[in-house]
């Protein structure tokens, strides 16, 4: 064997000695993620960059832009500082699969009570500049899109803010399998959960008021200026929630109808509302159908809504409607439970009622075609309701 080629072997010899010895060795853990911080001010240029609060961003879209731009193994922290951000409503499509993406004041930590910051920072809707007429949609819409274009855990959270004075709601969040925006399309069949979804999210001690056409002008049935509102929290095709220590303050359209603190639509499951304040809506506070089963609605305070109804079905505090004609399901296993009930927003001083389902019937399946309901299940289980 030539000099050049012992000395080969040799390198071989060692380097596999070393290989088998790393082999041998516990493995490094990965370095931490860590959090992308980006930080909002309503005097903000949205040509910053948003790493610093000198370098605050102005508007929710270019928040959007630099969660799409920055690592997508990081939970997202957006800090924004208490002021007025007067802005249209955000549509919203931008995830990180696996991680969170938090919209909060600048000044909180998660896990702290409202007595933590120095104010909320409030965001309003913004009006037409040739009518002056305030802009059609909610404060805040997410559906699913870019690397939850299949849908799935989309992982928002929100905290401590307020917004206010938008036509249809304050966030709405929809994981059908329609256009971003558009109208209605199921993901999988009559009574099967939602094939899709936009699940996993919080909201947690927001102020949603001054929500409806009551405020914003408009009628829910004008071809020329449609404005109507639905939900301060709409969930459609949206699971696993959850909903806490907010107040739904005043949501109304002036013809009292459809808005609700909370509307539960298609396909949506395993959701909690708890310990919300809910107040000054002008239809049933609580509205939920189409295969929307295991809802918890549990400690929460009811003050003054709805209006008496002479048609059916009537207002009550929880409606479960099932739309026969566009092929719905009824839902199943829903609780209602321990919640301090009010009266009747207009019209009445009586107490509203509790719940209604309609159609009628502890256990009715829905439309043809609906699956019958587990064996032992119902609509609804109430208890421990006083006014």
């Amino acid at each position: 064997m030539s000099r050049d080629n012992v000395r080969k072997a040799v390198r071989f010899a060692a380097a596999a000695a070393v290989l088998s010895l790393t082999a041998l060795l516990p493995a490094t853990p990965a370095a931490a993620a860590g959090t992308q911080t980006i930080y909002m001010n309503a005097s903000g240029s949205d040509s910053a960059a948003g790493d610093t609060p000198a370098a605050a961003v102005r508007t929710l879209e270019r928040v959007e832009q630099l969660v799409a731009a920055g690592p997508s193994n990081q939970d997202v922290e957006v800090r924004i500082h208490a002021g007025t951000y007067v802005a249209q409503q955000t549509i919203w499509q931008t995830y990180r699969p696996g991680h969170t993406i938090s919209f909060m004041p600048d000044d909180y930590e998660i896990g702290e009570g409202a007595d933590s910051i120095a104010a909320r920072p409030v965001f309003q809707n913004a009006r037409a500049s040739g009518s002056n007429r305030y802009i059609a949609g909610y404060w805040f819409y997410a559906c699913a899109g870019g690397a939850l274009n299949a849908g799935g855990t989309s992982g928002l959270r929100f905290y401590y803010l307020q917004a206010q004075y938008y036509s249809s709601g304050g966030i709405s969040l929809d994981g059908s399998a329609g256009s971003c925006g558009g109208r209605y399309h199921p993901s999988s069949g009559p009574g099967l959960p939602s094939a899709r979804g936009l699940d996993g999210n919080t909201v947690f001690g927001m102020v949603l008021t001054s929500l409806g056409n009551a405020y914003t002008g408009g009628i829910c049935g004008d071809a020329d200026w449609p404005r109507c509102g639905y939900g301060g929290i709409v969930l459609t095709e949206s699971s696993g929630n959850r909903i806490a220590n907010n107040h739904f303050v005043n949501l109304r359209n002036s013809e009292n109808s459809y808005i609700h603190a909370i509307y539960i639509t298609h396909k949506s499951s395993r959701n909690t509302f708890t310990g919300n304040n809910v107040t000054g809506v002008s239809s049933d506070p609580i509205k939920l159908r189409d295969g929307s089963d295991f809802n918890t609605f549990d400690a929460n305070v009811f003050g003054a809504n709805g209006f008496p109804r002479s048609s059916t079905p009537p207002s009550a505090h929880y409606l479960e409607e099932v739309n026969v004609d566009a092929g719905e399901c009824s839902s199943y296993h829903n609780r209602f439970t321990n919640n301090d009930l009010g009266t009747y927003l207009t019209g009445s001083s009586a107490n509203l009622p509790t719940w209604y389902l309609y159609p009628a019937g502890a256990t009715w399946a829905g439309a043809a075609g609906c699956p019958a309901l587990p064996a032992g299940e119902t609509r609804l289980t109430t208890a421990n309701n006083t006014y």
